[in-house]
């Protein structure tokens, strides 16, 4: 969400309500000013939403201020972002010639970038809590390549190539993961190596999985989405979910047709078919009746 402030400076509020200032190439020190006054730490700079110039320099006179900086355009030179020491959140896209040394950067917790030989250092982020890679694409194809981070709650994997979660189990309190477009992504079994932690789970355009049976292990999960992805024979799994309170498999089909073990769930979201046991309405109808 955008908030316009009377001044006509513009705020992104995130949906875990952090709020940063979008940068105006024409009002570059006013931004600045209105920042500190407001104690606006976590900086946009985004051509969308008015930043015209190719420069970010002026971001090193901001080293001792800045905690957090999103830039997701390639075409800046982004030799100063590793200047600043005091990030705590840093989101960029990759522009193929700088390298981003995160040793510098002592306090980071929240992470999106691409994932790149440019990308260094990233097994010294201890306090590490998010992190959104686009492009994960090792050799391995599993999880390997990633170094173990202990802080680590939440993965988000964009584009990947990985054929299994092998490595996984060594983010002990990873809470939340999601894989989009990660199409050759057969077996998942390594999730059950975190069966007392997990409690968030996205597939989407995850087309090659060959069983979901490992869910049936993970009794603390409250939000799952298989959505696009290879179909499932059945949702029995269901059955030992008892924290589930979301469940959307949009696009996905449910081979037996058998709805039943999703019945009781607080949401199910699903593309209605012939042979299904039920419709999207049953489901709306029985949870307005519970409520």
């Amino acid at each position: 969400m955008i908030e316009i402030t009377l001044e006509g400076f513009k705020i992104l509020i995130g949906s875990d309500g952090s709020r940063q200032i979008m940068i105006d190439s024409s009002r570059i020190d006013e931004c600045i000013q209105y920042a500190k006054q407001n104690d606006l730490r976590f900086i946009g700079i985004n051509s969308f939403m008015g930043y015209s110039k190719t420069d970010i320099g002026f971001l090193a006179g901001l080293a001792d201020f800045v905690e957090g900086v999103s830039i997701p355009e390639g075409r800046f030179d982004l030799a100063v972002v590793n200047t600043l020491y005091k990030l705590k959140r840093l989101g960029f896209a990759d522009n193929k010639k700088t390298g981003i040394d995160l040793s510098n950067f002592s306090d980071l917790e929240h992470l999106a970038c691409e994932y790149s030989p440019r990308l260094l250092s990233l097994e010294t982020c201890k306090d590490l809590k998010t992190l959104t890679l686009t492009g994960y694409k090792p050799l391995n194809r599993n999880l390997l390549a990633i170094p173990s981070l202990p802080s680590l709650e939440e993965l988000d994997l964009f584009v990947t190539n990985i054929a299994d979660l092998k490595g996984i189990e060594r983010f002990s309190g990873l809470k939340k993961i999601s894989l989009y477009r990660a199409r050759n992504l057969e077996y998942i079994d390594g999730l059950q190596g975190l069966r007392s932690s997990l409690i968030s789970i996205e597939f989407d355009q995850c087309k090659k999985i060959e069983s979901y049976h490992v869910l049936s292990k993970l009794g603390e999960l409250r939000r799952l989405l298989i959505s696009s992805s290879h179909s499932i024979d059945s949702l029995q799994f269901l059955n030992s979910l008892k924290k589930l309170e979301f469940f959307s498999f949009v696009g996905t089909t449910v081979v037996d047709g058998d709805l039943s073990p999703a019945l009781g769930i607080s949401y199910v979201g699903f593309n209605d078919m012939r042979h299904y046991s039920h419709k999207f309405k049953d489901f709306q109808t029985a949870n307005q009746t519970s409520s």
